[in-house]
This record gives structure tokens, sequence and C-alpha cells, in this order.
């Protein structure tokens, strides 16, 4: 049997330990709230951050607005699927190739991987040609010319080209 001066000891060591257990408890908590103390003021930094970079729901509206007339606006430059046949495209380009003065010697419908594109060969005077050019570049509609070879003689100002000219297609 212990003694009642081991029994003592006993005590105050069990009680010094779970003092010293209660201590470290205390002081790792105080760490981890440290620690998320200082986590929550970097969040709240981040979130101020970002709050300032929102912009209000009237301006987004306004964006929204402006972009959705953008996006109409950039419709309206292609043609919608079968508004338009090549066929219908060939006849009104050679309107404005005979309106600028520029004879076709030949033209047909080329169909590569489904789409469709005139191939136009025309003879002309040098600056009838830069003028059509000019005017299919400025279309109020998306034309693409996907090749275009010129032939001149010498000391002739009438130039032979072979050109491709195609339309573009919104599909949605």
């Amino acid at each position: 049997m212990l003694a009642k001066h081991e029994k003592l000891l006993l005590s105050i060591m069990g009680a010094v330990a779970a003092a010293s257990a209660v201590v470290i408890a205390v002081t790792m908590g105080a760490e981890r709230l440290q620690r998320a103390n200082a986590k929550t003021r970097q969040y709240q930094a981040q979130i101020l951050t970002l709050e300032k970079s929102l912009r209000s729901e009237t301006e987004l509206a306004a964006v929204r607005t402006r972009l959705t007339d953008e996006l109409a606006a950039a419709r309206k430059k292609f043609y919608s699927k079968g508004e338009i046949s090549p066929f219908t495209f060939g006849t009104m380009l050679r309107r404005k190739l005979a309106a600028h003065g520029v004879a076709v010697t030949r033209y047909q419908v080329i169909e590569q991987k489904g789409v469709s594109s005139l191939e136009f060969s025309v003879s002309a005077p040098v600056g009838s040609l830069i003028l059509f050019l000019k005017d299919a570049s400025e279309s109020e509609r998306y034309w693409n010319i996907s090749s275009l070879a010129l032939s001149m003689k010498e000391g002739i100002a009438t130039a032979d080209a072979v050109f491709r000219i195609g339309y573009e297609v919104l599909n949605f």
C-alpha cells in the first residue's frame, strides 16, 4: 500500500499533468483561433476587393443591352440559311460587275465541303475592277473573295481576272 505521502505526490503529479494538458489544449486552440482570424481577415479583404470590382445591376443591364444590340448588328451582316441562293447571288454580282463596266466572260457555281461560291472570269479596265473589289469589300453583308488571279497585257489598261467570291451564312 501507498503511504499518505506517496498518495499526495501522486495526486499533485496528476493535477500537474491535468493542468499541463489543459494549458496545451488551450494554447493549441488559441493558435488555431489566431489562424482562423487571420484567414477571416484575408477572406474579408478579398470580398471587399471583389465587391469593388463588380458592376452595379444598372451597369450590367446597360452592358447587356449594348452587347445584344452589337450582336443583332453583327447578325445583319450575315445571310440567314436559305435567304439567298448561289444563283441569286450570282445574278446580283453580275449586275454589280456590269454597273462597274466589268465584262463577265464566264461564271460558275462551285460547291466545296457544303459551301457554295462563285467563280468569275472577267475582263475590265483596271480602275473598274478595283472599284468593284472595293464595293465588294464594303458590302453591307459579309462577302469573301477566297482567290483572285489577275493578268495584264503590257501597254493595255485592261486586266483579265479570275476570282472566287462567296457569301457568309449564319447557321443559327
